[in-house]
């Protein structure tokens, strides 16, 4: 696998490496600043630690994979960004305990979109990493997730990476609507399937890292959180 992030500052000529660029015209004015100051101020507290705890796994997801420190952070620091679309979802449909009726369970597939152009609207690139994690994380390997359902390496590399990420947290912590599970049983789930998610859904070399890294992911995903720390170069 190629890099994940590039922070070269062309599009080069090789997409099957689904290399992700920094694009240069993502200059950071107030705006950036301002949202910032915001998910520090405003984010739900599960919220906020499911994105940094996502972040964290997929920082020792991409170092797996073989990516150096800065690829590593850039990664981290995009994928922390994942949900901020869900700002724009009613918080009761976030907190709702109870099973979600279908227009909610719709309300709540848009943040993928919402986050995407929130993010473009404070000033990033349409490349920027953490655009195609907002907006790809719910894609599935198969081609039967959401927005767009984009199948395999057609989904960018990050936003695959994040996906598992994602789905780890996810089964790991405790929602309104959930209990926590341990760690050997999200890996056996993630792994395995179990009727809801299965291994189809993410690519292959990304449940490989996973597991590889067992030990490192659960470590990490323990530590915990404080600040949510946003890095101009994911911007």
């Amino acid at each position: 696998m190629g890099p994940i992030v590039s922070l070269e500052s062309d599009v080069p000529d090789h997409p099957e490496s689904q290399l992700i660029v920094l694009s240069p015209d993502t200059a950071h004015d107030g705006s950036l600043t301002r949202l910032f100051e915001a998910l520090r101020e405003f984010t739900d507290e599960l919220l906020h630690i499911h994105e940094v705890k996502v972040g964290r796994v997929a920082r020792c997801l991409a170092e797996t994979l073989g990516c150096g420190r800065e690829e590593a952070s850039v990664i981290d620091h995009a994928c922390a960004f994942h949900d901020i679309g869900k700002f724009a979802i009613p918080h009761a449909i976030l907190a709702k305990p109870d099973k979600l009726g279908p227009d909610e369970i719709s309300e709540v597939k848009r943040h993928t979109l919402h986050g995407a152009e929130i993010l473009r609207g404070a000033g990033c690139g349409p490349t920027a990493p953490a655009v195609l994690v907002a907006l790809g994380h719910h894609e599935r390997f198969d081609g039967s997730g959401y927005p767009n359902g984009v199948a395999g390496m057609d989904i960018p590399a990050i936003a695959r990476l994040a996906a598992v990420a994602d789905v780890y947290d996810a089964l790991r912590a405790v929602r309104p609507y959930k209990p926590a599970l341990p760690h050997e049983e999200v890996m056996r789930i993630i792994l395995k399937g179990d009727g809801r998610t299965q291994p189809e859904h993410f690519d292959p070399a990304m449940l490989e890292a996973l597991e590889a890294a067992s030990n490192s992911v659960s470590a990490a995903w323990d530590q915990p959180v404080q600040t949510l720390r946003p890095s101009s170069a994911v911007l």
